[in-house]
């Protein structure tokens, strides 16, 4: 296992921009340059897997009010609670959680980062955790997307204005 290439690895993966799209497909994640934690992990579990790391798919329950998303964005979503996709791996013996969830221009509007990754350690997580349940199986593709529809619409455009803030545009 060469942990060079599993941090390189959470390292592209990460930088895919955050975004929530209607028709969920991880094998596109690096063809569309955007992509939810569902896309991110199911993507880097598969590719972890290939360099012969052990995977494990956790479904983490979180609260979007603990996010620096304006109110009135969440708001539009039916409940602020929801369920977040994240990832467990196998490195030197040791388990160890994995979160690739929130691309690094976003650290200015106040997300959770992680930065020089050392690929030994647990990561960061993209949210305050409320539960944690690791899944015994690869979770199913979820492909479709249309619930919450002007709660993910509203959340893209906001991400993007604050990349653009970040950028200085």
């Amino acid at each position: 296992m060469d942990k060079k290439k599993i941090i390189e690895l959470y390292n592209r993966v990460q930088a895919v921009p955050y975004y929530c799209l209607e028709y969920r497909e991880p094998d596109l994640l690096l063809k569309k340059n955007k992509g939810s934690c569902s896309e991110k992990h199911l993507f880097l579990g598969k590719e972890f897997e290939k360099l012969g790391v052990d995977v494990k798919y956790v479904l983490i329950r979180f609260d979007w009010n603990d996010l620096p998303i304006p109110k009135e964005i969440i708001e539009k979503k039916g409940s602020p609670v929801g369920w977040h996709l994240a990832l467990k791996i196998k490195v030197a013996r040791k388990w160890i959680y994995v979160d690739a969830t929130w691309d690094p221009a976003l650290e200015k509007a106040g997300f959770p980062i992680t930065k020089d990754w050392n690929g030994c350690s647990d990561t960061k997580f993209a949210f305050p955790l409320k539960q944690v349940i690791e899944l015994d199986e690869r979770p199913p593709k979820q492909v479709e997307r249309h619930e919450d529809r002007k709660f993910y619409d509203s959340l893209n455009d906001w991400l993007e204005s604050q990349r653009m803030q970040g950028r200085g545009a």
